[in-house]
């Protein structure tokens, strides 16, 4: 069993950055009030369908301009901070 598989099993919410149908904008994501987990994706690929089979919840950062991605830093430290209660 995979890693977040046992997390999700065990009562984690695993959260996805990732950019899907039913993603929910980063600016509706509430508060985390249990343990989370954030799987970021690859800059260029993003998550592999493995992985973003497993999330309860996929968020997306809204963009303005030409831009496809943030960095992987950013974009984790911009959920991160929203999670938070702080953003």
């Amino acid at each position: 069993m995979s890693w977040l598989a046992r997390q999700r099993r065990d009562g984690t919410q695993v959260i996805g950055v990732e950019l899907t149908d039913e993603s929910v904008r980063l600016a509706d994501l509430p508060a985390a009030r249990a343990r989370t987990v954030v799987v970021l994706g690859h800059e260029q690929t993003g998550m592999p369908p493995e992985a973003l089979e497993l999330v309860d919840l996929a968020v997306e950062i809204p963009m303005v301009g030409t831009g496809s991605s943030l960095d992987v830093a950013v974009a984790g430290s911009l959920v991160l901070y929203r999670l938070s209660g702080l953003l």
